[in-house]
C-alpha cells in the first residue's frame, strides 16, 4: 500500500510517498506526478517515509525528470536502500538526490548492506589467534558467494550453514546474504539423520558444512544427506582447513558480481526452534527483525565501538546470533570467538582481550567460576553480562554479584520467535533479578490470557504469555496456517505461563510446551521419546526434566518394559548416541512399575514427575 501527500504554496509542489514504491504502487505515484501542472514547477519529493523503490517506480521519476531539470526537479530524504539503488541503476548521474542522515542503528539496512556500510571501520573478528577486519569479511564473502553462486545458489535459495563457530562460518553467513538467499542456521551437535530432516523441515538445497561431530566419515555423512528423503543437493566445506584468505587474489575479478539491492524486511534467516511437539520449526526473519531485537537489548546495555565481546555461544542460536553477529554490525563492536567452549579458554580470552561483553547462560558462569585457577580478576574488564536461556537462582546470582561487582548482569527472557521480550534493567533490585524476567523491551506488548479460552487476564494473574512486536517471526516456514503462531491480531502464544506483578515485571512460573532446559539447551522430550521407545524391551516412555546443579535440568527417561524384558542402561545410551545428539540422550532411566494415570487415561505428569525424583532421591 502506497499513500502519497501532496504539498502545494505557489509553483512549489512538495510530494511525500510513504511505503514502498513497486509495480502494484508505482501507478498511484504516476498518477499524483502526471496530474501536475508542470509550467515553472518547482517539485520536490520527499522520500523520508518511502521504504523501497523498485524499478518501475524509477521509470515514474524519470518520466517527471524528463519535463524538469536538477534545480527544478530534486528527491531528498532518501535512505541507505534507495540510494544503492540510484547508484547502481546508474540513477545517481540522472537524479538530483539528497541521502537522509541515518545511523546504522535505525536498522533499516539489510545484512548485505550494513556489512556494506561497515567495510571502512577497521577490526571486527578475532579468531586462532588472526584478526579481520570488516573489508577482510566483505572481500572473502565475496568469493565465497561466487562459489555458492556456480553451484546454484540464488536469490532465495535455502542454504543451511552448520558447523562449529568460526571466521568460515560468518564469511558464509555474509556470502548467503549478498546472493538473497536465506541461511538456515543448524545445529552442528546434531547427527546427519537428523540434519537431514530439518533439511526436509526448511528445505534446504545447499549445507555449509565445518568440523561437525557426526562428520567422522565423510562418505556415511554425505550419502545421509545427499540421498533418499533428503532435500539437500550441493554440499560447501568451510571447515577451517579452507583459508579463504589464500584465494584473496580472486577478488578483483568478482567484485562488482552480485550488486543486488535487498531490503530490510526480506527473509533472509531461518532459526530452528523445538516445539512441543517434538518436531523443529523453521521461524523465518528478516534483517530487520533480528537487528531490532539487538538494538532493544543496547537499550540497556550501551553497547559501543570500544567495546570487546568474547563471543562464544553457538551462532545457531538466536542468541549467539545476536550478540557476536548483531552487536558487531549495529555497533562496531570487535568480537573475539573462541575455537571451543572450554571454561578456562573462555577465561583466558577475556582476561588477555580485556574483554567487556559477556553474554553467556547462568550454567557457563558457574563452570568458568569453578576451575582450578579461577580468580575474578581474571575477569575484571566485564562490564556487562546478559543471562538467557535459562533462570538465575538467588545463590547463584548472589555468587556472581560478589565475585564480580563491576560487572552489571541482565536476565533476558526471549526465544527463537522474538529474540527479547523482556530484561531486567540496571536499577533493579535484587529481587527483580532474582524472581523475574524484568519488563517488557520497547516495542514489545505482552498480554497474559486464560490458556483454557485464550480471554486476556488482568495483572497478577498467571496464565500463557502472549507477545506482539514488529520484531517477532515472520511466519514458520511451510507450515499450515492453523500452526501458524500469530492469531488474527497478529498475537503470538509462546507457549510459556507467566504473570505480570504489580509493579510491571513478568515472572515466569511454568513452560506449557513443557520443553527441558539443559544448560540453555530447549530439548523437546517427545522427539527423545520417540528413539527410546525403540530400545529392545520398552514398552513405553515419558522422558522429562529433573533438576540438576549446573546445567538446570537433565534428561530423564521413565519407561515401562515389556513383560519378562530387561533393560540394559549401557546398551540403551550406546544406541541413542548414534541416533541423537549427546546432550539429548537421557542421563537418567528409571524403570517404572506403571504410568501414574488421570480420570481421562492421561498420564499423571505431576504425580510421575514426583515419583521419578522420588527413585533419584532428587525430591
Amino acid at each position: 500500500m502506497l499513500e502519497i501527500k501532496v504539498s502545494k504554496d505557489g509553483n512549489r509542489v512538495v510530494v511525500a510517498p510513504k511505503g514502498i514504491i513497486d509495480t502494484e504502487t508505482s501507478s498511484k505515484l504516476s498518477e499524483v506526478l502526471l496530474g501536475l501542472d508542470y509550467k515553472d514547477l518547482d517539485l520536490t519529493i520527499d522520500f523520508d517515509e518511502t521504504d523501497y523503490i523498485t524499478s518501475t517506480g524509477l521509470r515514474v521519476l524519470l518520466v517527471a525528470r524528463k519535463k524538469l531539470s536538477d534545480e527544478t526537479m530534486r528527491v531528498i530524504n532518501v535512505n541507505e536502500a534507495i540510494s544503492e539503488v540510484f547508484e547502481v541503476t546508474g540513477f545517481s548521474g540522472i537524479l538530483n538526490f539528497a541521502v537522509k542522515k541515518q545511523t546504522l542503528e535505525d536498522c533499516h539496512l539489510s545484512f548485505k548492506a550494513f556489512l556494506k556500510k561497515r567495510v571502512n571501520d577497521g577490526l571486527a573478528f578475532v579468531f586462532a589467534g588472526r584478526e579481520y577486519t570488516w573489508e577482510d569479511i566483505d572481500r572473502l564473502s565475496q568469493i565465497v558467494a561466487d562459489d555458492l553462486a556456480k553451484a546454484g545458489v540464488k536469490k532465495g535459495s535455502h542454504v543451511g550453514i552448520c558447523s562449529p563457530n568460526s571466521i568460515n562460518w560468518i564469511i558464509t553467513f555474509f556470502a548467503v546474504q549478498k546472493l538473497g538467499a536465506i541461511a538456515l542456521l543448524v545445529n552442528y551437535g546434531l547427527k546427519p539423520d537428523e540434519i537431514a530432516s530439518l533439511g526436509e523441515i526448511g528445505d534446504i538445497t545447499h549445507l555449509c558444512y565445518g568440523a561437525i561431530p557426526g562428520l567422522t566419515d565423510y562418505g556415511i555423512f554425505s550419502s545421509a544427506l545427499l540421498g533418499g528423503r533428503s532435500t539437500i543437493t550441493f554440499m560447501y566445506n568451510i571447515g577451517m582447513e579452507q583459508d579463504f584468505t589464500k584465494r584473496l587474489s580472486e577478488y578483483d575479478a568478482i567484485k562488482d558480481k552480485y550488486a543486488e539491492i535487498y531490503h530490510s524486511d526480506d527473509p533472509s534467516v531461518v532459526i530452528f526452534t523445538s516445539g512441543s511437539t517434538g518436531k523443529p520449526k523453521a521461524v523465518l526473519s528478516s534483517s530487520f527483525n533480528l537487528l531490532n531485537s539487538v538494538k532493544a537489548i543496547s537499550a540497556e546495555c550501551n553497547f559501543t565501538s570500544k567495546d570487546r565481546c568474547c563471543a562464544f555461544l553457538p551462532l545457531f542460536h538466536v542468541f549467539g546470533f545476536c550478540s557476536c553477529i548483531g552487536i558487531g554490525l549495529l555497533y562496531g563492536c570487535v568480537s573475539y570467538i573462541p575455537s571451543g567452549n572450554k571454561p578456562q579458554m573462555l577465561i583466558d580470552i577475556i582476561r588477555e582481550k580485556q574483554c567487556t561483553v559477556f553474554n553467556t547462560v547462568p550454567t557457563m558462569f558457574l563452570a568458568m567460576i569453578g576451575q582450578p585457577g579461577f580468580t575474578p580478576d581474571s575477569l575484571s574488564s566485564l562490564r556487562v553480562s546478559v543471562l538467557g536461556g535459562s533462570a538465575t537462582s538467588e545463590s547463584q546470582m548472589t555468587m556472581f554479584r560478589s565475585l564480580l561487582p563491576n560487572n552489571h548482569f541482565c536476565n533476558i527472557y526471549g526465544m527463537s520467535e522474538n529474540a527479547v521480550i523482556s530484561m531486567t534493567r540496571y536499577e533493579d533490585t535484587f529481587e527483580h533479578m532474582t524472581q523475574t524476567v524484568g519488563r517488557r523491551v520497547d516495542g514489545i506488548e505482552i498480554e497474559i490470557r486464560n490458556p483454557a479460552n485464550g480471554e486476556k487476564l488482568p495483572d497478577g494473574q498467571s496464565g500463557e504469555i502472549y507477545i506482539r512486536s514488529k520484531e517477532m517471526i515472520v511466519c514458520y516456514y511451510r507450515l499450515p496456517i492453523e500452526k501458524q503462531p500469530l492469531d488474527d491480531e497478529g498475537w503470538l502464544a509462546t507457549g510459556d505461563l507467566g504473570v505480570i506483578l504489580p509493579d510491571g515485571y513478568l515472572k515466569l512460573v511454568g513452560r506449557a510446551k513443557d520443553l527441558i532446559i539443559r544448560g540453555g539447551e530447549n530439548i523437546s522430550p517427545g522427539e527423545i521419546a520417540d528413539e527410546v521407545v525403540k530400545l529392545p524391551g520398552v514398552a513405553d516412555v515419558k522422558v522429562l526434566g529433573v533438576p540438576h546443579e549446573v546445567l538446570g535440568e537433565e534428561v530423564a527417561a521413565a519407561i515401562l518394559l515389556k513383560d519378562g524384558a530387561t533393560f540394559d542402561e549401557a546398551a540403551a545410551k550406546a544406541t541413542l548416541t548414534s541416533k541423537l545428539a549427546k546432550y539429548k540422550v537421557p542421563a537418567y532411566f528409571v524403570v517404572m512399575d506403571r504410568f501414574p494415570l488421570l480420570g481421562s487415561g492421561k498420564i499423571d505428569a505431576i504425580t510421575l514427575k514426583k515419583e521419578v525424583l522420588a527413585k533419584l532421591n532428587k525430591g
